[in-house]
């Protein structure tokens, strides 16, 4: 179809230029964001839009947020952050005291504005306390999407996304500014953001818990395969994995994590299996 060879016309450009490759997500998802932008930009077609490009390069920036876009919010699925903040993060930290390691990393994948990396760190100040004085914690909170990275760090928010902030939380860890509510340094003090693109970017290591929820039902089966690839080299030996809600680990990479709460999609690390070829 001639609609389907201006589409992939325009991802081949988009990788050429802006070196972030779209053309393995799923089609029924990214041809509904493009022909959004495609309707904000007054562009009848996708040839159109691809002058637009030519002319425009600022028009990269827009599309990429377009096709990147996520609604979120502070403990998005409380469930998880629960089963985190009792269990997952208390056991993380007891094994580093048994080990003597004061080091502890995590990682948001798919930040977005930063809600769910600060939800981390909130989460941490809560387990820990005066304690936390004690560990070096590091939370990396990584996207595609510049746009959303250059705001993140600032730390402000409107009312929307703490909707499920509890009114202690929110006394205790934010600053009100007119209508906006700003992270306490305390909690932004543990969180590093960086432009990062978990199919093609360089992988990164020794993570004890990674948050990667909501992205992997934008690929298709063979990037699926590729990210959880990359996911698990990134996780410590016995380090933990959240995905969303309705995303699974393929077939090929079931036998390389152990389940750990299969509603909540929470999952650990093997400790002595490495992934099959």
């Amino acid at each position: 179809m001639e609609d389907d060879k201006e589409y992939r016309f325009l991802l081949d450009k988009i990788m050429r230029n802006v070196n972030i490759d779209f053309r393995e997500y799923r089609p029924q998802v990214l041809k509904r964001r493009v022909r959004h932008r495609l309707h904000a930009a007054g562009c009848k077609n996708y040839w159109d839009y691809i002058a637009l490009l030519n002319n425009d390069l600022r028009e990269y920036d827009r599309l990429i947020e377009t096709l990147t876009i996520k609604e979120s919010y502070f403990f998005r699925d409380t469930e998880v952050f629960k089963l985190l903040e009792d269990g997952i993060i208390p056991e993380i930290v007891s094994q580093k005291q048994a080990e003597g390691v004061k080091k502890i990393r995590a990682w948001s994948c798919g930040t977005a504005h930063g809600q769910e990396a600060f939800s981390m760190g909130i989460l941490f100040r809560e387990v820990l306390g005066n304690k936390i004085k004690d560990f070096d914690i590091k939370i990396l909170a990584t996207d595609i999407d510049k746009d959303a990275l250059e705001k993140a760090p600032w730390g402000s928010y409107d009312g929307r996304a703490l909707r499920k902030m509890s009114p202690h939380l929110l006394f205790k860890y934010f600053t009100r500014v007119r209508n906006r509510y700003v992270v306490s340094d305390r909690v932004r003090v543990l969180v590093s953001f960086r432009h990062h693109d978990i199919v093609s970017g360089i992988p990164k290591r020794s993570m004890d818990l990674v948050l990667c929820r909501n992205l992997l039902i934008y690929f298709q089966k063979e990037l699926q395969e590729k990210v959880l690839r990359n996911l698990h080299a990134a996780l410590s030996p016995g380090g933990f994995l959240v995905l969303g809600k309705t995303e699974n680990l393929t077939d090929q990479m079931r036998g390389c994590f152990e389940v750990v709460d299969l509603i909540e999609r929470l999952y650990r690390k093997q400790s002595s299996l490495s992934v099959r070829a």
